[in-house]
């Protein structure tokens, strides 16, 4: 990613933790790396090679001639970042408006997020047969948004600045 909209182009396709793992770990096929299964046995010689599961991702390179007093690097980063995940049970609705019942993940300017269109994106689990798989999905369609509450039913917000609940004020409308 020497390049900034290369940086663009992998944060465009990773709307999710799982959605950024499998951005990763398509460079990384390109680039030599081979996946390794955690409940086999894996190579001990020089390689590339990477383990995923779910929304993390683990890669790492041995090069020709190393052995155990070779000095290695480590470099961290994470997939995720705050969002809005929906509940297991997600129906539920007030005043007579269909909403979705969601969890704060993450540490965000909450504020906002308010008044804005919000699409989904993750991972679901689809039945194929009598198996489980699992599929990646994405909409950037508008689907549900947050409300800001009218000036006229908080007129202390001007002065008081805007106090939110997450449980009580971020649960998006949506239809």
């Amino acid at each position: 990613m020497a390049d900034p909209t290369d940086l663009l182009a992998f944060i465009d396709a990773s709307p999710s933790p799982y959605h950024a793992v499998a951005a990763a770990r398509a460079r990384l096929d390109e680039a030599g790396f081979g996946p390794l299964d955690e409940s086999e046995a894996w190579p001990s010689g020089p390689g590339r090679w990477y383990v995923a599961r779910g929304g993390a991702l683990v890669a790492w390179e041995v090069p020709d001639g190393a052995d155990p007093t070779t000095p290695f690097r480590i470099v961290g980063a994470h997939t995720d970042s705050p969002n809005l995940r929906v509940k297991p049970h997600p129906d539920t609705g007030a005043a007579g408006w269909q909403q979705v019942a969601v969890e704060v993940y993450g540490g965000a300017l909450w504020n906002s997020w308010l008044d804005r269109d919000l699409g989904t994106s993750g991972r679901a689990l689809v039945r194929v047969g009598s198996a489980l798989e699992e599929r990646l999905f994405r909409c950037d369609r508008p689907l549900a948004r947050i409300p800001q509450l009218a000036i006229h039913l908080d007129r202390d917000v001007n002065g008081q600045g805007l106090k939110l609940n997450p449980q009580q004020h971020l649960t998006p409308v949506w239809g």
